[in-house]
């Protein structure tokens, strides 16, 4: 009977060492990778728009025959280079008959100021000659310019597009010719999402 107090003591001493042996075994070392902060590039593909930073219909301001095409599709041209003529014999007509009315008035009109000059004619007569004179001038600066429109030169460097008229065509003033690009710079077009859009706003803002 005296045994029995030593075995219940052995065996309690035997199962609290097996308990800690236990609890050793169950801790372990594991090895960790420290964090590391960089920048990180996200790829994601959206449906787009590409557009040059200038492109331009070219079009006919005189109507007429296309008489000289001076360039060819796909080719790169430089600013004011002329690109097409209209044929101008008309508007070369035109001018010619405005000069014939400018120097007619000029002459009537200095006629008038001598006469004026030595009270023969009135000042009211002398304003109405004065007037004719300076319609004359206007005259001749429209024929001009309507002259110059005959001849169609790029307003910038690009590339000319495809053509919608071909030599000896005949067309209207405002009529399509062809189209001007150019594209040293591209725009990119695309719709984002509004989620997307304000994750990016955010993500610039913590960045700064």
């Amino acid at each position: 009977m005296k045994n029995i107090p030593i075995l219940i003591f052995s065996i309690l001493l035997y199962a609290g060492c097996q308990h800690k042996k236990h609890h050793e075994k169950e801790d372990a070392v594991y090895t960790c990778t420290p964090v590391v902060r960089k920048d990180t590039t996200a790829v994601k593909e959206y449906v787009c728009q590409i557009k040059a930073i200038q492109h331009i219909d070219i079009r006919t301001l005189e109507k007429g025959y296309l008489q000289n095409v001076f360039v060819d599709e796909g080719n790169l041209v430089k600013k004011d280079q002329s690109l097409f003529q209209i044929m101008p014999f008309v508007y070369q007509a035109e001018v010619q008959k405005a000069k014939a009315e400018l120097n007619f008035a000029e002459v009537e009109y200095q006629n008038t100021l001598n006469l004026s000059d030595k009270n023969i004619v009135s000042q009211s007569e002398l304003a109405l000659s004065r007037a004719k004179y300076e319609k004359a001038k206007a005259e001749l600066e429209l024929a001009q310019t309507h002259l110059k429109f005959t001849q169609i030169k790029a307003p910038f460097e690009g590339i000319i597009g495809r053509f919608q008229v071909r030599l000896g065509s005949l067309v209207d003033e405002g009529e399509l010719l062809t189209t001007l690009s150019d594209n040293h710079k591209m725009w990119v077009y695309f719709n984002v999402p509004e989620a997307e859009y304000l994750d990016l706003v955010l993500q610039k803002k913590y960045k700064k």
